[in-house]
């Protein structure tokens, strides 16, 4: 009797740890999962014209959040179907984009949600939300690789600019002259030949004279205009009782005047500038001028004909 207790006594305990880890397994497969239970979802349907990998069970992004995963993915006839069950409700504007993206270097894809401009009317309820089409990383990868491959043949066939420069025995001729020639030219200036080699290698000392110099008589002539000496200094720094500043209002004043008088029509000038009547007297009287200066010109040769034929009577 002793005996049977045992046995059913280790089969409950056995039963209880097989429960308890039934139960632990569960809870770990719900927490891992991230399902949650007894929070509210949301369902969405997404159609797409490719979901380069997207898989069940990959993450779905509304603006950097993690709010949802997809739940399952159709292939129909031309398109794709991607249903989700997201924690939080969508309120998807004109100008939304749900595109498949990347999720890491390493690998794997989400789907990432963005809900439109905001204050843009909001869509219907009865209206299909397409998804953008994916960015293949590997194939504009590869389309990059292809085009460095293209120029690199090119360059190695001896095409274009940098083709010629590599292949062309020509242009590295020329190049090679024209190091040899400034070779010459630095020797030169090394050697004190030249203005230039002149300026950079004389040692007297006479390059420093002449700037220290210069630099006094700069010196000097900015001192004078401070002073208000000479004819600039003084309309720099004349005072106000000073002619020369008078003078020149006046001057100015007077320039003002006159052009005033010629925009307004007033005396010669002002009338051929502003008489629409003489300027059309004067363009007939240049060109009646102009006609007469050509009828000389072509009665020229019969005068001088008839002077040398009545003067040999």
């Amino acid at each position: 009797m002793n005996k049977y207790r045992r046995e059913v006594s280790i089969e409950i305990l056995v039963g209880l740890f097989m429960f308890t880890v039934l139960i632990t397994l569960g809870v770990f497969t719900i927490v891992l999962s991230s399902e949650k239970i007894w929070k509210e979802s949301y369902q969405y349907e997404f159609v797409f014209s490719e979901i380069s990998g997207l898989r069940e069970g990959d993450n779905v992004y509304v603006r950097g959040l993690n709010v949802g995963r997809v739940k399952q993915t159709d292939l129909e006839e031309g398109h794709v179907r991607v249903y989700v069950t997201l924690d939080a409700p969508l309120y998807l504007r004109q100008g939304y984009i749900i595109d498949v993206v990347d999720s890491s270097m390493l690998g794997g894809k989400k789907l990432k949600i963005y809900e439109g401009p905001d204050g843009a009317p909001e869509l219907g309820e009865s209206m299909t939300i397409l998804g953008a089409k994916p960015v293949d990383m590997i194939e504009e990868l590869a389309r990059v690789i292809g085009g460095f491959q293209a120029v690199i043949d090119a360059v190695n066939s001896g095409k274009g600019t940098l083709g010629k420069l590599l292949k062309d025995e020509t242009i590295h001729k020329n190049m090679a002259t024209i190091s040899e020639d400034l070779m010459r030219i630095m020797d030169r200036i090394e050697s004190g030949e030249g203005s230039l080699g002149q300026l950079l290698v004389a040692d007297d000392g006479q390059l420093y004279a002449d700037g220290k110099i210069f630099m006094a008589n700069l010196r000097i002539i900015s001192q004078n205009l401070a002073d208000g000496k000479g004819t600039l200094g003084k309309m720099m720094f004349s005072s106000v009782d000073d002619n020369s500043y008078d003078d020149l209002q006046t001057t100015l004043a007077n320039i003002r005047s006159i052009t005033q008088s010629i925009n307004e029509g007033e005396g010669t000038l002002g009338r051929l500038v502003r008489d629409a009547k003489l300027y059309d007297e004067t363009t007939l009287l240049i060109e009646d001028v102009r006609a007469a200066v050509d009828d000389l010109r072509e009665a020229s040769p019969i005068t001088s004909f008839g002077s040398v034929l009545f003067g040999a009577f």
